[in-house]
């Protein structure tokens, strides 16, 4: 296991999980699932691509950020195992034993880093707080999912586990990705604890949301907005001409303005939450997947400015993000159109990723060790 990392294992699995996911909306007519579509696409995009790379960057990045021990084979092999019988439970049509394995990952995730956090030789994260109220979320969430409350359980599990953790991770990656320096983690302690405390305003205004009560809505776009404009500091210029940097703007524009539309149309939540799964979730992943593949990789980051790949990623998940809300509009032949070709340009992103950094996640790069 010493020459293998975390991520070169999991990035590809939700590489994998990430056409799979889509996929099943152009063979849902030919009746081989027991299970709906729409339960199988939801599964595999958050339990299957999106957890498989949250995985993978925490198992590789919290042995670094905490300066103790990396991964060792039965931790490796019981991650694995978890993902891939996740993964296989999507297909079935008791969600049950699905949501009872995420929440034996998030328990395995909290162990793997509880145990290296106590024995920590570096300063811990600011941002770590975040990514423990995810996990808590996560559990939560599977254990609404797991008695039938799909409502709450969307909130919390689907929506409210990604949000934290895009929340904790961005005020690093925001600036990153930006050519910025990441000033928050240098802030004061002051400003440390209403941070910790915004996470816990954030997980209240998903309970409330899950609830019923639209209200959580407005919170949840006032809370974000906050985070934005004081946290991130997203106004801060930058010369950097990488196309992440466009990206993450994205990422940032889109999450307070899903929410404000949540609360404006509430019947169409789900429409307005897949803004928010594309531009923001599935976006800020390919993101991240690039920086951890090009610095754990012994590759120069300036590779982000260099691919023209990462400007057609940026490119087809906005318009896959405008495919999906124009098919929350319409009806008939349109509606299917619409769904089809969000789900194309999903591919095509996702395609356009892998071939310029596919092979990087195995294949050491030029430089003589990794830059983190």
């Amino acid at each position: 296991m010493k020459n293998l990392a975390p991520y070169q294992v999991f990035f590809p699995i939700g590489i994998f999980c990430s056409i799979l996911a889509v996929g099943v909306w152009f063979v849902q007519d030919l009746n081989w699932f027991s299970a709906p579509a729409i339960f199988i696409h939801s599964r595999l995009i958050v339990g299957g691509f999106i957890w498989s790379f949250i995985v993978g960057f925490l198992m590789t990045a919290i042995p670094r950020m905490t300066g103790t021990s990396g991964v060792n084979i039965y931790e490796f092999a019981t991650a694995v195992g978890l993902i891939i019988f996740q993964i296989i439970q999507t297909w079935a049509l008791d969600g049950r034993w699905f949501y009872g394995t995420n929440i034996a990952v998030v328990v395995f995730l909290l162990f793997y880093g509880g145990r290296r956090i106590l024995k920590s030789v570096k300063p811990i994260p600011v941002f770590f707080s975040h990514v423990g109220l995810a996990m808590t979320l996560a559990i939560l969430g599977g254990i609404y999912h797991f008695q039938g409350n799909s409502y709450m359980g969307t909130h919390l599990y689907h929506v409210g586990t990604i949000l934290l953790l895009v929340l904790g991770i961005g005020t690093r990656f925001f600036s990153f990705l930006s050519g910025l320096p990441s000033e928050f983690e240098n802030a004061s302690k002051v400003q440390h604890l209403i941070f910790h405390t915004l996470g816990i305003f954030v997980c209240g205004a998903l309970f409330f949301s899950g609830s019923g009560h639209t209200n959580g809505y407005l919170g949840l776009f006032i809370l974000t907005l906050i985070y934005l404009l004081f946290i991130w500091r997203v106004f801060r210029s930058s010369d950097r001409p990488s196309a992440l940097k466009y990206g993450v703007r994205i990422v940032a524009a889109t999450i307070p303005v899903t929410f404000l539309m949540c609360w404006l149309q509430p019947l169409l939540y789900i429409t307005w939450l897949h803004m928010l799964f594309i531009g923001c979730f599935g976006l800020i992943t390919f993101a991240v997947a690039t920086r951890v593949t090009l610095a754990h990789g012994s590759y120069s980051t300036d590779l982000e400015m260099k691919s023209k790949a990462l400007w057609y990623v940026v490119g087809f998940l906005s318009l896959g993000v405008l495919s999906r809300v124009l098919y929350g509009f319409s009806d008939g032949l349109w509606k299917k159109s619409y769904l089809h070709l969000a789900a194309s340009f999903w591919v095509l992103a996702v395609i356009c990723w892998c071939i310029s950094f596919f092979v990087k996640i195995f294949k050491p790069g030029p430089q003589a060790k990794p830059s983190c």
